[in-house]
């Protein structure tokens, strides 16, 4: 009777390892529809360049400066990032320092469909003011007026 249970532990133990010798590598999944920054430059290197000379391109460094609390209150962070809370979003500085920032992503919307269909994927092609209001609200940037610093966004 033992070498019956010896016998069908030992089996178990084989399958086991055979599963793990000829199993694929586990990959991470790709979650949400958030691609960044990186991506949108494959097409729109012009528009990319442009917005690495404002101040979305260094959102994360200004949040930084205000101190190392600021960085760990949601509603801090979630203007100086990309689709933070949202799936395949920004997470933390160890999981995700590629949605630092504030990107493209952030005023056109989710890009992956976008850039998978090369272009043809839906985005927001001019945002609007709500857009920008959702981080510069009253409180935060009193003096914000959204037709002249949309003009800074792309600049020429």
């Amino acid at each position: 009777m033992l070498g019956n249970r010896f016998a069908g532990l030992l089996s178990l133990a084989v399958l086991g390892l055979g599963m793990l010798i000829f199993s694929p590598p586990a990959q991470a999944e790709i979650l949400g529809d958030y691609v960044t920054v990186n991506a949108c430059n494959e097409c729109h290197e012009e528009h990319v360049a442009s917005w690495s000379k404002t101040a979305h391109a260094r959102a994360w460094d200004s949040l930084k400066t205000q101190g190392k609390e600021k960085q760990s209150i949601p509603g801090c962070i979630k203007c100086h990032v990309v689709a933070y809370e949202q799936d395949g979003g920004f997470i933390d500085m160890d999981l995700t320092p590629e949605f630092i920032n504030v990107q493209c992503e952030n005023c056109h919307g989710p890009g992956r469909k976008h850039a998978e269909g090369e272009g043809e994927g839906p985005i927001i092609s001019k945002p609007a003011e709500a857009s920008c209001r959702a981080c510069h609200t009253e409180g935060q940037d009193k003096n914000f007026d959204y037709a002249q610093k949309s003009k800074l966004v792309h600049p020429q």
